[in-house]
């Protein structure tokens, strides 16, 4: 039998099922040793043992949560499994029992997590090295967690009920690595926070809800082999001491392992979302979120999106006139990118090779800056978005790239229609509100926009000198 990276997969993915194969003693010793490889030799922590056609696999992690500093507790059910060894290379994982989890930090935090039931199953693949299919449903999960906070003079209460989640994906061989792909879903969440308001004063509530929520996405160029055998060198080195004595194996485990993985991209939303505020119920149709990242590579990228749509709030909350100005949707899609994160990575690591207690050179925080910025600056785009309101809609867009020894540089393009609706609510402010001041501003604004069609359009661009000009008109004068 090959076992390269299966524990891994057993102890993170653990999941499905089918016999083809006798288990026998020799299988389960055999199976052990190798889980052990990568969760350390505790008696207790794996035990192994052939049923039937299966093997059943029992990990208890609360034996090596004992070994935490003492400020800190932890516990966690014990995962009963079954596996089943296809004969082909492949192996059948299974768990259907219920799990609590929690934990105690000092006396500032605690929090408990309780699956009613939590199906897991899948197909290990050892010439993979990962999981080729997989798939998860947890149902009736309740947590509440109690985070002590001084400032505020007592404790932050937060309860939370999901009624089911499911998480499932597949993975197979790509370029470099493995390449995958999943899917989740949630249903029926809710949470409720209480925190304190003063002395003598009862906590205040705030309860959410959340019909469904979903996400999907994709990793490429992932590296299990890397992770399995970075835990594998923590699991043997389980104090300061031996780590330091082994810094090599720890810097080769690392470089030899290096991106891990090369991009993961993910979208998602949360639907039909309320809000019981103290002032009142606040509603939001969809919340979205994309995320789109590269791994430890030359080609720095990190993306991230937000939209909000539908957003509602309590009547009376925003006085008549302005009304029309609390926006209802959202969008903005913001990207980073033109740096460089390998190089700065293997600068890191030669501080391995350092001697114990020898500090770095004394300029390695500027050559760390050098390698993360090649270029002595960054990228960041603004991708096409707006804001949306009953009065208005406010769209922009834009580029721009920024140094810490330059100017930023770049140009953006910002759309505005209804204006005049703008200006009737501030006109309509109470005079004791101050709106009226702004509308100076506001026109001297209108002046600068060039129209098209019903909205009003200003092209900015920052230059290299530090100029800034609007539809062609210089306002900043740049530096010589």
């Amino acid at each position: 039998m090959r076992h390269s990276a299966f524990p891994l997969a057993l102890t993170a993915a653990l999941w499905g099922s089918t016999a083809l194969a006798q288990a026998t003693p020799e299988g389960a010793a055999e199976l052990t040793a190798v889980l052990q490889t990568y969760l350390g030799t505790t008696p207790g922590v794996v035990s192994v043992a052939p049923e039937g056609d299966a093997y059943g696999v029992k990990l208890d992690f609360a034996l090596l949560l004992a070994k935490l500093p003492p400020e800190i507790t932890g516990s966690l059910s014990p995962l009963m499994l079954q596996v089943t060894d296809n004969g082909d290379g492949t192996w059948d994982y299974s768990m259907d029992q219920s799990v609590t989890l929690s934990y105690v930090i000092g006396t500032e935090m605690s929090a408990t997590t309780t699956y009613g039931s939590v199906k897991l199953s899948g197909v290990f693949d050892e010439a993979l090295g990962d999981s080729s299919e997989y798939s998860l449903e947890a149902t009736d999960i309740t947590t509440e967690q109690t985070q002590t906070d001084p400032s505020m003079g007592g404790q932050v209460v937060i309860k939370g009920t999901v009624a089911s989640m499911t998480y499932a994906g597949n993975a197979e061989a790509g370029e470099a690595g493995v390449d995958t792909t999943f899917t989740s879903t949630a249903k029926d969440m809710t949470y409720d926070v209480s925190f304190p308001t003063g002395e003598g004063m009862p906590p205040m509530s705030v309860t959410a809800t959340i019909a469904e929520g979903g996400m999907e996405g994709n990793a490429t160029g992932y590296r299990p082999q890397a992770v399995y055998g970075l835990l594998a060198w923590f699991v043997a080195h389980p104090d300061e001491a031996a780590m330091e004595a082994d810094k090599a194996g720890l810097k080769a485990q690392i470089e030899g392992g290096l991106p891990f993985f090369d991009n993961i991209s993910a979208t998602g939303s949360y639907k039909t979302i309320t809000v019981n505020s103290p002032v009142g119920p606040i509603g939001l149709q969809e919340a979205g979120l994309a995320i789109d990242m590269n791994g430890v590579v030359s080609e720095g990228l990190f993306r991230e999106a937000i939209s909000l749509k539908g957003l509602t709030i309590p009547e009376g909350i925003v006085p008549p006139f302005a009304a029309d100005m609390v926006p209802t949707d959202l969008d903005i899609d913001l990207a980073v990118s033109g740096f460089d994160l390998a190089a700065p990575a293997m600068l890191g690591l030669g501080v391995l090779d350092l001697p114990a207690g020898t500090p770095p050179a004394p300029d390695f925080d500027m050559q760390m800056l050098s390698a993360l910025l090649p270029t002595g600056a960054v990228d960041i785009t603004l991708a096409p978005g707006g804001i949306t309101a009953p009065g208005y809609v406010l769209s922009y867009e834009g580029a721009m790239s920024a140094g810490l020894m330059s100017a930023p540089s770049g140009d953006a393009k910002i759309s505005l229609t209804g204006i005049e609706a703008i200006m009737t609510a501030l006109q309509s402010a109470p005079p004791e509100m101050g709106a009226q001041d702004i509308l100076p501003m506001i026109a001297m604004a209108q002046g600068l926009a060039k129209p098209e069609g019903d909205a009003l359009v200003w092209e900015v661009n920052m230059a290299p000198t530090g100029a800034v000009s609007v539809n062609g008109m210089e306002l900043v004068p740049g530096q010589q």
